[in-house]
């Protein structure tokens, strides 16, 4: 291979890495919302959760737009869990 080559393959290999990250992160928030009652993939759920990368292998997860009540339902089982950790932590259990 030439060296052009060699770099192009590398850059390939860093960005496809970024790319498996991220999906697999994806697929950890999709099973996350599954457990909440929100559905990925569906208008009325939460229609994007998809796993990208940019260039230089950074990994992301795109979320898309959401409706308004899926977000605040998401928005309320954080908050819940939040509270209850700091009450577990609180009361020493």
């Amino acid at each position: 291979m030439t060296t052009e080559s060699e770099a192009a393959a590398r850059q390939a290999e860093v960005f496809l890495a970024g790319k498996r990250t991220a999906d697999n992160t994806a697929g950890l928030l999709r099973e996350a919302l599954r457990e909440l009652g929100i559905r990925a993939g569906e208008p009325e759920g939460w229609p994007q959760v998809e796993g990208r990368a940019a260039v230089d292998g950074t990994p992301s997860v795109y979320l898309g737009s959401v409706p308004l009540p899926t977000a605040r339902k998401l928005c309320d089982a954080l908050i819940t869990a939040c509270l209850e950790d700091s009450r577990r932590r609180h009361s020493g259990t």
